[in-house]
């Protein structure tokens, strides 16, 4: 099922021409200024113009335009929204620009993650984009870019294209893709479902800073993760934490080679391990799948065990 981006006001137009002014936005978002940073981030496109002063949403009013949404945002604790709303002269062509600022390229990578689908077709645009229908997101610094084109046609996708290239241009401190992302074995490996969880991974408090991607063997589906600690003793604290949490569940973990197994009520199996300060683990394995589980649990903590690993 796909995140729909129905929210109000999507059919206004959209602008790009001058030098955009920041304006206050309405209830809540007129008590803060947007940052003039943004304003700098915003192209100049030939031939579109502003429809309305550029809005600005921050923690306090991120629900007043995307309500219902506002929530996941704040999870990977969003800082900032500058909204830009341009039409195409002579023509019914609207774009609306929406720059997110998540405070870091964690956070950033976090909720572009978070909506993104494997099926999704990537784009070359900042550190990493797609291409959804008459929608184009990309991830570049610390910022979240999403935008929305309607009465496109054909040139859709090279419009989109042209004015994220000019908004990831004018991002002056660039980021990288999390190196836990790029740890993740290439074998079996789903491409495009890694994802952030920043918080409660796996649903526990005490898990935090979790890296996940899910991999495919036989048909079947699995996920193999990270969850990075402060510290060797933090990342014990929470192993410990883990076991004592499944044992209550009646999912008593066995020791094994590398670390645990366990298996839940749904027929479900988990492997997981702690090389220095990171846990490793697979989980959601089914039964039948048990061989891939552990062999995934192997290459994940010889990731880690790598003289330079993620940070």
């Amino acid at each position: 099922m796909k995140l729909t981006r129905a929210r109000r006001g999507l059919s206004v137009p959209a602008a790009l021409a001058a030098v955009f002014f920041l304006a206050p936005a309405a209830g809540l978002a007129q008590a803060r200024q947007g940052s003039p940073e943004f304003a700098a981030l915003v192209p100049r496109v030939d031939a579109w113009t502003q429809t309305e002063a550029p809005r600005s949403y921050f923690p306090e009013s991120l629900f007043e335009y995307i309500d219902g949404a506002a929530e996941s945002y704040l999870s990977y604790d969003f800082r900032e929204l500058l909204v830009v709303d341009l039409e195409k002269k002579g023509t019914e062509a609207t774009l609306t620009l929406e720059i997110y600022d998540m405070g870091s390229p964690v956070n950033a990578f976090g909720i572009f993650g978070a909506e993104r689908y494997p099926e999704n077709r990537a784009v070359s645009i900042g550190e990493l984009g797609y291409l959804e229908g008459e929608a184009l997101n990309f991830m570049t610094g610390r910022f979240y870019v999403k935008m929305l084109g309607f009465g496109l046609g054909e040139e859709t996708g090279s419009v989109l294209a042209a004015v994220g290239a000019k908004v990831a241009a004018a991002v002056k401190v660039k980021g990288l893709i999390p190196a836990f992302v790029l740890a993740f074995p290439k074998e079996n490996l789903v491409a495009q479902s890694e994802k952030y969880i920043k918080k409660n991974f796996m649903g526990y408090e005490f898990l935090r800073h979790g890296f996940v991607a899910t991999y495919k063997v036989g048909g079947k589906e699995f996920e193999g993760f990270f969850v990075e600690g402060k510290s060797e003793k933090d990342a014990e604290d929470m192993l410990g934490k883990l076991i004592e949490a499944l044992a209550g569940d009646k999912q008593t973990p066995e020791r094994i080679a590398l670390g645990y197994h366990s298996r839940n009520r749904y027929a479900q199996h988990l492997y997981i391990g702690r090389v220095r300060n990171v846990l490793c683990g697979v989980m959601r394995v089914p039964d039948g799948q048990e061989a891939a589980g552990g062999s995934l649990l192997e290459a994940l903590t010889a990731a880690m065990a790598k003289p330079q690993s993620p940070k």
